[in-house]
């Protein structure tokens, strides 16, 4: 019988915080109804207030948590930022990232603040919703500081669920031939280029790729035609993937996002180290 959601302890790498006017328009913006009446992205099935968002987290056997959020447009990212200070001066199992936007002066005084000061684990960067190149050259101070504190970059570098010029394997490659050297985790295992990116593991050893909204029992990429990675390549790369949720931005319930991947009935080892024992060595938890 495979096991059950219940049955392990989990380190959440890919789940949202943002402050509550922003996360409103977030939700807002996922479920904007067009002329036929159908949601943009997706209806949120956990639309509440932050502290219950966190403990609803916690009722789920998460012991770990990140933060990740991203910047929309100029001089939002500090605002961000110290929202996310004071929200882990409460949450002390929070995994601070903070965010940056490409045009602000002081970004790279920002940054260094958010992590020699507050103590943050890295950065994200969306460039399917903030619209610019991950290599784009205004970040090189901010990668370089990342890459001297051997922080970390998470990315939603892959096509789903919908792409822009922005991502995409081909840009991503570019990226990281200019910066081997960063810690890296990409989204959504890369997809809807799944297979591309898990090839890049074999070249570089900082890289590792996050589950998330990937093996959910049902489809809501209506996209998704690359079969997703099989058995057999998630037992190869088990140290190099980090389980993920997405939450709160899903429409499904919590359990999903591990349901798939645990219909598999594969063994505890594979699960403790995806689910746990990976993120905990990368982030050095106790």
């Amino acid at each position: 019988m495979p096991f059950s959601h219940y049955d392990f302890e989990y380190i959440d790498v890919h789940t949202h915080f943002f402050p509550p006017n922003i996360f409103q328009a977030i939700w807002d913006y996922f479920e904007i109804r067009d002329e036929e009446n159908k949601v943009r992205g997706w209806p949120i099935n956990y639309k509440l207030p932050v502290e219950q968002l966190v403990e609803l987290l916690e009722s789920k056997n998460i012991r770990y948590f990140t933060t990740l959020n991203y910047s929309h447009k100029e001089n939002i990212s500090q605002y961000i930022n110290e929202w996310v200070f004071k929200f882990i001066q409460k949450h002390k199992n929070a995994i601070p990232f903070g965010c940056v936007w490409p045009e602000d002066d002081n970004r790279v005084n920002y940054i260094t603040k958010i992590f020699d000061e507050y103590g943050f684990y890295g950065i994200k960067i969306q460039p399917l919703v903030q619209n610019f190149y991950l290599d784009d050259r205004r970040l090189d101070e901010v990668y370089k500081v990342i890459i001297d504190r051997g922080k970390w970059l998470i990315t939603h570098a892959g096509t789903a669920p919908y792409r822009n010029r922005y991502v995409g394997y081909s840009n991503f490659t570019k990226f990281i031939e200019k910066y081997p050297e960063m810690n890296i985790i990409v989204a959504h295992m890369g997809a809807f280029e799944y297979h591309k990116f898990l090839s890049l593991l074999d070249r570089y050893e900082n890289l590792y790729l996050d589950t998330a909204m990937i093996y959910i029992p049902e489809n809501i990429f209506p996209e998704r035609t690359t079969k997703r990675p099989i058995k057999e390549e998630l037992i190869s790369y088990q140290e190099r993937i980090l389980f993920g949720s997405d939450y709160p931005n899903i429409p499904y319930d919590y359990e999903y996002s591990t349901k798939g991947l645990l219909d598999l009935d594969l063994s505890r080892e594979f699960y403790q180290n995806i689910f746990y024992n990976n993120a905990k060595r990368l982030f050095q938890l106790s």
